[in-house]
């Protein structure tokens, strides 16, 4: 006796295999679509947040970026001894580790003389800056200079030199008048030696002596605070309108 087979089991087998099939095909297309969506969301979110963002934030943009850029270099050469800081308000501030002034002060009491034994430090300091092609800021932050641009405003850069005292006094007929004076000619001191090396404009830099008014340690008559401070600092300058009176 001959078996004959079962065709409608095996169609049934076949159905729910065919089912299966259009299903799987069906949410394959529907993650593409769904991804091709979410990505084209993203992508529109990103233009709109390009045209709308506000100068304020855009120069904040280039703030950190140019902070990263700074750390980025710290850690890829390994230059412990380098603080970076974004202070936002004044700048991006690189200063030399205040601990290695325990053992050997940057500046001798009264003096506006670099210690030698900083040298390869600034020398370092210097080729950082010069890699970091400072003069060259408005083009590579061009997206964000354009939208503070567009704000009414301009984008220059400076780089400030900050001199610091010990609190003590200087004696009668010291050198200097007061630890102010001291304190300009130590950020002097840094410029020049700056100047010399890195590959930028003379009218790039500023300077400002403040004495003792800082100090970073709780005594302030410490080693640690005859230092200086380097500050990168990208400006948003407002244009002053011309009047008719001066056309």
């Amino acid at each position: 006796m001959s078996v004959k087979p079962n065709s409608a089991l095996i169609t049934h087998e076949q159905l729910q295999i065919s089912a299966f099939k259009r299903n799987r095909i069906w949410m394959m297309t529907f993650a593409d679509v769904f991804t091709a969506l979410l990505t084209f969301f993203v992508l529109i979110m990103t233009i709109s947040e390009m045209e709308t963002i506000p100068p304020k934030r855009a120069y904040q943009k280039i703030m950190t970026g140019l902070h990263n850029e700074v750390r980025e270099i710290k850690h890829r050469d390994s230059l412990a001894w380098m603080e970076v800081e974004n202070t936002y308000s004044k700048g991006i501030r690189i200063t030399i580790d205040p601990q290695l002034f325990e053992s050997a002060p940057l500046f001798e009491p009264a003096r506006a003389d670099i210690n030698p034994r900083y040298y390869p430090y600034l020398n370092e300091l210097s080729r950082v800056l010069n890699e970091l092609e400072l003069d060259q800021i408005n083009q590579r932050y061009a997206r964000w200079v354009k939208m503070i641009e567009q704000g009414g405003f301009e984008v220059t850069f400076t780089m400030s030199i900050e001199g610091h005292t010990d609190a003590i006094p200087l004696a009668a007929g010291a050198r200097y008048r007061d630890n102010i004076e001291l304190s300009t000619h130590r950020a002097y001191e840094l410029m020049q030696y700056l100047q010399a090396r890195v590959s930028l404009a003379p009218s790039v830099y500023s300077m400002a002596g403040y004495g003792s008014f800082h100090p970073i340690t709780d005594n302030p008559n410490d080693a640690e605070n005859r230092r200086i401070e380097l500050y990168l600092v990208p400006q948003m300058i407002d244009p002053v309108p011309v009047l008719e009176s001066e056309l």
